[in-house]
């Protein structure tokens, strides 16, 4: 073996080791319903963690989101196979094997997990708009039969990588690093996973989209572009009461998919083509606010919001204040510009350690 290649693996397992490490704090939005949650997904859904390891405040820093992790829902789609490998997962999981998830993560790499893994964690549940039948089942089959395969920590070391900023490593090494590692491997990292099952139905996620027509061309209808090619014009009469057909991006855009490789938890929320499902412990309809028991009395959340003021202190004495610390405000905010990276990474390194 290479000896860079491998003091670069010894230098990734070292690493790795460190950042799945649970952090010592962790704070959960809202308590899962986890009834309600296996009857509102469908097979497909793509899940959507907030994790706790350390890597995980890591990778939402880097991706700025509030999710590290992704795993698609398979339901019972396991046992319905009915070969060994569902008795695997039934003898391991019990009744819990109703409701799996596939996912890649570091230390077992692709498997099918239990929904109740994550009770008590933040989720949000990404679905595909439209998502054919036949399609979903491919999905589900080739996520399925990935289950097996290692994680690509080489991979993820490479994403830390790229999203470093420039002055510490070119943006086209970067690059160059993230798609070889991708490319080169079949090792698995999450989002990469689900990625190219949606792509292998042509379903898409994030795709460049490059328009091959005008503005112009696409809000007026056919008919009248032919009209004004030929020189001719068609009485309004006869056009009275008729509405334009609006072409959308769907007709004149050209997609380009978007590299496996790239795509983070965060393509999935940000993705017009999902739709964002959240789920209460209560359904909308039972949801009244005034019944909620506050920590605190109504009085007193009337008062926090009411300006303190100081005692002995008046109106002009505020304005000549406000007015003679003009310059120095204006110091501090220059200064505090200059500290605001610094004081980032300071926050981040607290956080995760």
């Amino acid at each position: 073996m290479n000896p860079f290649r491998a003091l670069n693996r010894w230098l990734t397992e070292r690493i790795v080791r460190l950042l799945v490490k649970e952090r010592g704090v962790y704070h959960q939005r809202f308590p899962n319903d986890m009834e309600r949650l296996r009857e509102s997904l469908r097979p497909g859904d793509v899940v959507l963690v907030e994790g706790s390891q350390r890597i995980s405040e890591v990778i939402k820093y880097l991706t700025q989101s509030s999710w590290s992790h992704a795993a698609i829902y398979v339901g019972d789609s396991l046992l319905k196979r009915g070969d060994h490998q569902a008795s695997i997962w039934r003898q391991r999981y019990g009744d819990a094997a109703n409701a799996l998830l596939v996912e890649a993560n570091v230390e077992d790499g692709v498997t099918a997990s239990p929904l109740s893994k994550y009770v008590n964690h933040n989720l949000r549940i990404c679905r595909p708009i439209n998502l054919r039948p036949g399609d979903q089942s491919t999905v589900i089959d080739t996520v399925i039969s990935q289950l097996g395969s290692p994680y690509n920590r080489d991979h993820i070391m490479s994403l830390l990588w790229y999203f470093l900023p420039v002055e510490i490593m070119p943006k086209r090494w970067r690059q160059k690093a993230l798609e070889t590692s991708g490319r080169l491997s079949k090792e698995m990292v999450c989002s990469t996973q689900i990625a190219m099952a949606f792509q292998k139905v042509r379903y898409p996620i994030q795709p460049m989209i490059t328009l091959t027509e005008d503005d112009e061309s696409a809000t007026v209808p056919p008919p009248a572009r032919r009209q004004r090619r030929l020189g001719v014009t068609m009485p309004e009469w006869l056009t009275l009461g008729r509405k334009p057909a609006r072409r959308t991006v769907f007709d004149t855009g050209v997609f380009v998919p978007c590299d496996p490789s790239f795509v983070t938890p965060r393509d999935f929320d940000l993705s017009p083509y999902f739709d964002i499902v959240k789920i209460c412990a209560s359904e909308a309809r039972e949801f009244d606010y005034k019944k909620i028991h506050w920590s605190i009395a109504e009085h007193e959340i009337a008062a926090q919001g009411q300006p303190a003021s100081e005692p002995g202190s008046s109106g002009s004495a505020g304005s000549a204040g406000s007015a003679g610390s003009a310059d120095s405000s204006e110091t501090a905010d220059v200064e505090n510009d200059r500290i605001a990276p610094l004081a980032s990474r300071v926050r981040l390194f607290s956080r995760t350690w």
